[in-house]
């Protein structure tokens, strides 16, 4: 189920052309500290509802980035999807790590994030936004349940459970009896990992995961924060 993609509100960019870049070397300007702590707070910082801070993050693009460096760091920006968002620099394998945001996935989380990633590919490809039913997720999880359960009831409840895991992660968006895909998870979870991923279930007999085909999306290479999105199988 879909709709069409939109475009950040014009008032909001409009308001949003008082703000300054930062001066070379200097301090962030208020609004550019500001999309600083929303990137931090994560787990994304989305164009299409927040186009004044988006546009901000453009105009002082730099000076950002210089910031999340000094942090171990690196920005990651879609600009076709108008997402951004922060994850672990991998220029330093033993830098500390500051995010810790897709942690504690289990087998069945996992999946249902590969899942909605591939509706995300699917659909941003013709333009449109991602929009499921939790009937839609429940069939699609289908082939997975048949290896691990034949509690039908008892495996609903824990993909409700697993979809409001992914709901606190930010990466899907209540649409009253829908929800939206945030496109972030393309990028969250890159294609090299996905195949990882998509390969053991396969041994272990789940059917239905196809190999990801977007490996010339930019940052795709690895997913957020230096962590797997699919955890602690």
């Amino acid at each position: 189920m879909t709709s069409p993609a939109h475009r950040p509100d014009p008032d909001d960019l409009a308001a949003s052309e008082e703000a300054s870049p930062s001066v070379p070397g200097g301090a962030l300007v208020d609004d550019s500290r500001r999309v600083l702590v929303h990137l931090l707070q994560g787990p994304f910082l989305d164009g299409r509802r927040d186009g004044a801070r988006y546009a901000q993050l453009l105009r002082d693009r730099s000076a950002i980035e210089a910031r999340l460096a000094d942090l171990f760091l690196e920005l990651i920006v879609d600009d076709d999807a108008q997402v951004a968002f922060v994850r672990q620099s991998e220029d330093d394998p033993d830098a500390p790590k500051l995010l810790r945001r897709l942690t504690g996935m289990n087998r069945l989380d996992s999946v249902l994030l590969l899942v909605l990633r591939q509706m995300l590919l699917t659909q941003s490809s013709r333009g449109q936004r991602t929009v499921v039913s939790e009937a839609e997720i429940q069939q699609a999880l289908a082939a997975y349940r048949r290896t691990t359960s034949t509690d039908e009831a008892g495996f609903a409840k824990e993909v409700r459970a697993s979809i409001a895991k992914v709901q606190r992660a930010g990466l899907l968006d209540e649409q009253g009896d829908d929800f939206e895909v945030s496109p972030v998870l393309r990028l969250m979870i890159g294609p090299d990992t996905a195949r990882e991923f998509i390969a053991l279930y396969r041994q272990a007999g789940v059917d239905g995961l196809e190999d990801p085909d977007d490996a010339d999306v930019p940052g795709d290479d690895a997913p957020a924060g230096g962590e797997r999105a699919a955890g602690d199988a």
